[in-house]
């Protein structure tokens, strides 16, 4: 009968946790890219017009034939109903790998060259006027409402595209758990380069066949309790400046279910996407309750009031402690490098706190496997308050490493093996 070694048991053990902890390499990315994948819900993106930032919506559709071959259906609407479409971009092409991301460990920079096919629809009487106010009939085009329009190698002036050139995209490619993340720039919705790469991921998408059975409002009570839900990684997040205009910031969340009714949430800031030393933390610990369905956004889908009863301000760093302190309102102590300072009750308008400000958000919350999303965040930087400034879409998602199925994988497999 054939034995393991004490030996051979523990080089197996160690080449488990390896595989835990490294990030994916690139022919591990492409082996498992070659599939269907779908947004899981409509996806909130920034249209940025005349120092504006407009809510559109958006459906993804990507399917990759090889692991150098691509087709994808990419629809905008103009609202949260799925049903008022503006712009629908149809295509297939080649993609090449770039490099690995110097911001986010494990994803890679990829071009989409739309070779074999470019087939733009608009379905708006504004987005023909514009386009047709650019295109001034430029390579015979005349564009028509809800007519496809093959433009492979024919100018878009509206789209910056030329004669004879095919349409290329860039973007980041990172895959974890059967989830499959592209890249977002910033909050004012800008097109990537390859100068100008992705600072952070969008809300995954999930394989065409990978449909679950959605979770009860009881189910999801008692799921959601138990761990610590937090960032894969550093987020582009809308926010504003003490001037109120829209800038994009960045930050990680740490998500606490202390019990069936309060919460902990920790939000840090960094001063960039590939800074690793931070700048601020806020910890924000309240009750919540749920309100009503919210299954118009996704099946197993709630809404629920996160409540603000105590609040606290961490600065990070000397040079954060003593922007802090310039113009310091009465009654606060002076802040201090890595001590934590209770502003519960306090005005502080530099943080955008004061006695009007509100102190709940009408929030929504959806758990998918060991994925939990949160509503995703008004494009022009403001609170989710009141429940009519309600985004109807979801956030990136936060983890819980416990939960990972491929953590299970690895348990089951060390506990065989320390049986043999």
């Amino acid at each position: 009968m054939f034995t393991i070694t004490y030996l051979t048991k523990k080089l197996i053990i160690m080449t488990l946790v390896i595989k835990l902890v490294t990030s994916q390499t690139l022919d591990e990315i492409k082996a498992q890219i070659i599939n269907d994948w779908k947004s899981i819900a409509l996806e909130l993106v920034p249209n940025y017009q005349g120092g504006t930032a407009y809510p559109e919506y958006q459906r993804r559709q990507w399917n990759f034939t090889s692991d150098s071959g691509f087709s994808t259906l990419i629809e905008n609407f103009e609202d949260k109903s799925g049903s008022n479409r503006k712009i629908s971009i149809q295509g297939q092409g080649e993609i090449t790998f770039q490099g690995a991301s110097d911001v986010i460990s494990g994803a890679y920079l990829c071009q989409f060259n739309f070779s074999k096919s470019a087939i733009i629809t608009l379905h708006t009487d504004e987005s023909v006027t514009a386009f047709n106010g650019a295109q001034q009939g430029q390579d015979g085009i005349t564009w028509v409402k809800d007519k496809p329009q093959d433009v492979t190698k024919l100018a878009v002036p509206a789209l910056g595209k030329q004669s004879n050139q095919f349409f290329l995209a860039y973007d980041l490619i990172y895959i974890r758990d059967d989830y499959l993340y592209m890249g977002e720039v910033d909050v004012f919705g800008n097109e990537a380069t390859l100068d100008n790469p992705p600072k952070g991921l969008c809300a995954p998408l999930i394989p065409f066949s990978d449909d679950e059975t959605p979770l009860t409002l009881d189910e999801l009570k008692e799921s959601i309790l138990g761990g610590v839900w937090q960032s894969l990684t550093k987020e582009v997040r809308p926010s504003k400046n003490n001037q109120g205009q829209l800038i994009t910031t960045f930050q990680t969340r740490k998500l606490t279910f202390l019990s069936e009714s309060n919460y902990s949430l920790v939000l840090t800031s960094f001063p960039g996407p590939g800074q690793t030393s931070p700048l601020l933390e806020m910890e924000v610990i309240g009750p919540f309750v749920w309100e009503e369905d919210a299954s118009q956004v996704v099946a197993g889908a709630y809404f629920a009031k996160f409540s603000m009863s105590q609040l606290y301000i961490t600065p990070m760093n000397d040079e954060m402690a003593a922007n802090l302190n310039q113009g310091l309102p009465e009654g606060i102590e002076p802040f201090k490098n890595g001590q934590k300072a209770n502003l519960t009750g306090k005005e502080f308008p530099a943080l955008g706190m004061t006695n009007d400000s509100p102190d709940y958000e009408s929030d929504m919350v959806y758990q998918r496997q060991n994925r939990l999303y949160l509503q995703a965040r008004p494009v022009d930087g403001g609170m989710l308050y009141p429940k009519e400034r309600r985004t109807y879409s979801l956030q990136r998602d936060l983890i819980d490493p416990e939960r990972s199925s491929f953590n299970a994988f690895l348990l089951l497999n060390l506990i065989v093996i320390l049986m043999l």
